[in-house]
């Protein structure tokens, strides 16, 4: 996969340079520094409370830094105000106006801007085509369902062309299926207009779904930064690989380093190569992560590099989650794709024998 598009026309690079964010006594962002590239689908990630959207109302304007700099194509904007910003935010609640029309509401900015008439028409039949409203453009807004209501905030926040397009949690009030198909939408908006977006999310799935970069944020910091392939199967510490997604930790001990990779001991005895990040030099007691899908499960024997029992079947459709107990008492689970039997091969309290292949283990850092 490629990490992600390096220009674009329409520009919209954000650099947010030694930030730090303080409400009274509490601080919010801790010195991030971050580089967000033109035409790019960048997300901020992590729990509540993490700074997330404080970053992304520095961006806005809605707030302002403590220290640092907010930069857009190398120009300070740091303490403009949100209206002399080139960049439109779309809110979790949409915050249409009850009153008007869907035409109306989209070409409500442009109206604000002093744009003539026959240019606003213009844009808000491009902005009705691009989100698939042709056709809706007179009907009031609180006609429309949840997902129709959020493509015309869209469309409003597109319609000025800003340079940055910010979106605080967007999906968030749409149930599962109407959200998995506007993260699509997102997507394919985002390469149609060349438009930076900057999401905020605490959902994992959101951010590997659409992003071509992502920071994954923990009390006020950025803990990683790279593409989802990245976040996910390469995470740099155990916060990171905690956060996205399903995983296992297992203690094991250095046995020897040699280049980008080690060779450890796991608990049961066996020896593993894992890869580490760039930054640190593994020895001593170490943590490794593997991914549950990266696990293959089997009858105990020789080969397994970990043995334990089956504590608990999970069937979810498309795969089947053995939760298993090693011998050690460490908890670990293997994911498996269902078969068309429909028979996982194993019952609760069974025996098993868990093997991996050589290139994924990693090893995090502290």
């Amino acid at each position: 996969m490629t990490e992600t598009r390096t220009t674009a026309a329409h520009g919209g690079a954000i650099g947010m340079h030694g930030i730090q964010k303080w409400f009274g006594h509490f601080q919010a962002v801790n010195d991030v520094t971050l580089d967000i590239r033109p035409n790019e689908f960048f997300t901020l990630l992590g729990p509540s409370g993490c700074g997330k959207t404080t970053l992304l109302r520095m961006i806005a304007g809605f707030e302002l830094p403590t220290e640092g700099q907010v930069l857009l194509d190398g120009t300070d904007i740091s303490r403009l105000l949100p209206n002399q910003r080139p960049v439109n935010t779309v809110f979790q609640n949409y915050a249409l106006f009850p009153h008007l029309t869907v035409a109306e509401n989209i070409g409500f900015g442009l109206k604000m801007l002093g744009k003539p008439k026959a240019e606003i028409d213009g844009v808000i039949r491009d902005m009705l085509k691009l989100v698939h409203l042709e056709g809706r453009g007179d009907n009031p807004v609180t006609q429309l369902s949840g997902g129709q209501q959020q493509r015309v905030a869209l469309a409003r926040a597109l319609a000025p062309r800003p340079k940055v397009l910010l979106l605080d949690e967007p999906l968030s009030a749409l149930d599962l299926k109407l959200r998995k198909s506007m993260q699509m939408e997102l997507k394919r908006l985002q390469l149609e207009t060349g438009i930076t977006f900057v999401f905020v999310t605490h959902d994992q799935e959101e951010a590997l779904t659409m992003s071509d970069r992502i920071a994954v944020m923990s009390t006020g910091t950025v803990r990683q930064v790279g593409s989802p392939w990245d976040i996910y199967d390469r995470p740099a510490e155990r916060f990171v690989a905690d956060f996205i997604g399903e995983t296992n930790f297992l203690e094991a001990e250095v046995v020897s380093v040699s280049g980008k990779s080690a060779r450890v001991r796991l608990s049961s005895g066996a020896e593993i190569p894992a890869t580490f990040p760039a930054d640190i030099t593994p020895s001593g007691k170490v943590t490794i992560v593997v991914r549950p899908e990266h696990a293959q499960a089997g009858a105990p024997s020789p080969a397994s590099l970990l043995r334990g029992t089956v504590h608990e079947i999970v069937y979810l459709g498309t795969d089947t989650h053995f939760h298993v107990r090693l011998d050690d008492g460490t908890a670990f689970t293997v994911r498996q794709q269902n078969a068309r039997s429909g028979h996982c091969g194993f019952a609760k309290d069974d025996p098993i024998g868990i093997t991996f292949s050589d290139d994924v283990a990693q090893i995090l850092r502290d």
